[in-house]
């Protein structure tokens, strides 16, 4: 075969011709010699016959593989192309993993922007839905908030007709409406100086001798050093908790503390500070009317002093509820009646604010503006007789 029609083979051919003579691209001119006679006998026209087309083309690509690479230069030019055609098969299969790759990582990505895409959808549906919700919470709050007021009102209107009906008949006669109040409204905070005499007592004694205001449902009780005023160094205490089953317990806890100690002072004395544990009273309780002091001549008993930003000071309501009314004759002080003194105050068992505790509440203030004006007119009515006795 011309020179020039093998160099044509060994570049354009798409065969194997070391794989076809089974020999390594290392191997010898021996070995391939050696290896092209042993395997074109298998293949040899006279071997098997002119009619086995298949091996007589078999047997002709080996007669040129061995022609290849039996030149030198004929074979350098095979084994480059063969080179470059390997590589290129190489650069395919990594450019297809590659692409497939790159594919995967798109339907990836595809898919996830698809599920955000559902997610932000399924995402703003639920926030209509939430807006919606929020919308009729909102309504029904308000038409609650409507009919409560209503009925407080109505309340006021019996009250100012009923005269001396009790607090509890008009409550049960006028029905109640619960609610939810949060502990923090039902609690309040006190402490005692830690001595000898106090460090006996145990969260199971605070909660006996403060349950006469109202039930408690639990009570927390921790020993902390707090800096009195006047005092150089800090004093062992022990700080309560108290959380009330009623915020009307709560308030008459508050409220009427002052007033128990001074009674019961071998009972309640040793404690100080008693006051709301969120610093102030809830705003939904009934708030007495300014007049209510204008016939007070002494200022209001001063609250227990309470170490600087520990706990919280005496809401002004607790101090306008402990102002004693004077006589305008002179003949002592009459103290204006208290949460404590009326029936039913600590409702125990109740654990909701409802309009039966708030109307409780004002209807205990009206009670006690009552009793103000009959203390009035009394004292009025006796200065007046005084004053005809003089004359």
């Amino acid at each position: 075969m011309a020179t020039d029609d093998l160099k044509s083979a060994a570049l354009s051919s798409s065969q194997d011709f070391y794989a076809l003579l089974s020999i390594s691209p290392a191997a010898s001119e021996s070995e391939l010699r050696r290896a092209y006679r042993k395997t074109a006998l298998k293949y040899h026209p006279d071997k098997v016959g002119p009619s086995n087309i298949a091996a007589l083309e078999k047997f002709h690509l080996l007669q040129l593989a061995y022609d290849v690479l039996s030149d030198p230069a004929v074979k350098e030019l095979y084994d480059n192309a063969r080179r470059a055609k390997e590589a290129k098969v190489e650069r395919d299969r990594q450019f297809e993993g590659r692409r497939r790759a790159m594919k995967e990582d798109l339907e990836r990505r595809e898919s996830g922007v698809k599920r955000k895409r559902e997610e932000d959808d399924n995402a703003e549906v639920e926030f209509e839905r939430e807006l919606r919700r929020l919308a009729e919470d909102g309504k029904r709050r308000r038409k609650e908030r409507e009919e409560v007021s209503r009925r407080e009102m109505e309340m006021d209107e019996r009250m100012e007709k009923a005269g001396g009906v009790s607090a509890e008949e008009s409550v049960r006669k006028n029905g109640k409406v619960n609610g939810e109040v949060p502990d923090e409204d039902r609690s309040v905070t006190l402490r005692f100086p830690l001595a000898e005499g106090t460090s006996g007592i145990d969260e199971a004694e605070v909660t006996s001798r403060f349950e006469r205001f109202g039930g408690i449902e639990h009570t927390v009780l921790r020993e902390k050093k707090l800096k009195i005023d006047g005092e150089k160094h800090r004093q062992p205490y022990k700080a309560a908790v108290l959380v009330f089953k009623s915020v009307v317990g709560a308030h008459a806890a508050v409220t009427d503390f002052l007033k128990t100690s001074k009674s019961e002072p071998e009972t309640y004395g040793i404690f100080e500070a008693v006051n709301w544990a969120t610093g102030k009273e809830p705003d939904y309780i009934p708030k007495p009317p300014v007049s209510s002091r204008r016939n007070s001549q002494e200022p209001a008993a001063p609250p227990t002093p309470l170490p600087k930003a520990k706990v919280p000071r005496v809401s002004k309501f607790v101090e306008e509820l402990n102002t004693p009314v004077q006589q305008n004759g002179g003949g002592g002080l009459k103290k204006v009646p208290s949460f404590g003194s009326f029936k039913g105050t600590p409702v125990k068992g109740q654990n909701s604010p409802s309009l039966d505790e708030i109307t409780m509440i004002r209807l205990k203030n009206a009670e006690r503006r009552r009793m103000e004006e009959k203390i009035r007119r009394e004292e009025e009515a006796a200065a007046a007789g005084e004053a005809e006795a003089d004359a």
